[in-house]
């Protein structure tokens, strides 16, 4: 079986009255999920429960990681219907599955996953937000897009009931011994720069002890909003040789 090590945590952060964020990992399936609610008070937090609980099941049945995020959307759409939670409420999801020397990441928001390779950071994700299809469009640059006031505001949601279609990210890798993925909600990436984020993840300490340190460095740098952490280390170099 391969191996699934890494660290994780959340924190409310300083200003928000409650968290929003919630994630598991399974190491049994290789799985990490992080979703970050929408909609306050006993919405967002409801919506992003569900994403989570309802990825894993559906991993666990067999069902394909981006499917999973489709199947998750309809149960946030349907846990409205059903008064559970409150119409509005919905969730970035992103979720990371370890497997046979290789890794799939999939993602609907602007909740990022980031690998991390001989000392290099690099985004794998791509924000499904207002301010990314503007940098596409040329009309704004990417360090203007960090400052954007109009920088959360996101197109695609998990609960969105606006869109005609989910649209899912997904991104597939070769995961080599000393690599890591890092996912995190925007209240990492909001408070910190690639450059700050890089110089945790160069040091020669754990997982968790990155995490809480990466955690750390948010809430004192502002702390505005949920912060969630996951990072995920490649197997060892004989895990990987014998899972092909």
């Amino acid at each position: 079986m391969t191996i699934f090590t890494c660290g994780h945590d959340t924190h409310i952060g300083h200003i928000r009255p409650q968290n929003e964020d919630c994630y598991l990992i399974d190491a049994e399936l290789r799985l990490g999920v992080l979703a970050d609610g929408m909609g306050g008070h006993e919405c967002g937090e409801v919506a992003s429960r569900i994403v989570v609980e309802q990825v894993r099941e559906e991993v666990r049945a067999g069902t394909p990681l981006a499917e999973a995020l489709v199947k998750a959307h309809h149960a946030v759409l349907a846990a409205v219907r059903d008064g559970k939670g409150r119409a509005g409420m919905g969730s970035t999801a992103l979720a990371v599955k370890v497997e046979d020397g290789g890794f799939e990441v999939v993602w609907v928001g602007d909740s990022r996953a980031y690998l991390w390779s001989h000392g290099s950071l690099t985004q794998l994700t791509r924000d499904h937000s207002l301010v990314q299809l503007m940098v596409d469009q040329g009309d704004i640059t990417a360090e203007e897009a960090e400052f954007h006031p109009q920088r959360n505001f996101i197109t695609q949601a998990i609960g969105m009931e606006s869109l005609n279609r989910l649209e899912v990210g997904l991104v597939r890798g070769r995961l080599y011994p000393g690599q890591q993925i890092l996912l995190c909600s925007d209240g990492l990436s909001g408070e910190l720069s690639v450059e700050e984020i890089t110089q945790v993840l160069l040091q020669p300490i754990d997982e968790q002890a990155k995490v809480d340190q990466l955690i750390q460095m948010a809430l004192n740098n502002g702390g505005s909003d949920n912060v969630t952490v996951l990072l995920v280390s490649a197997p060892p170099a004989e895990d990987c040789s014998n899972s092909e």
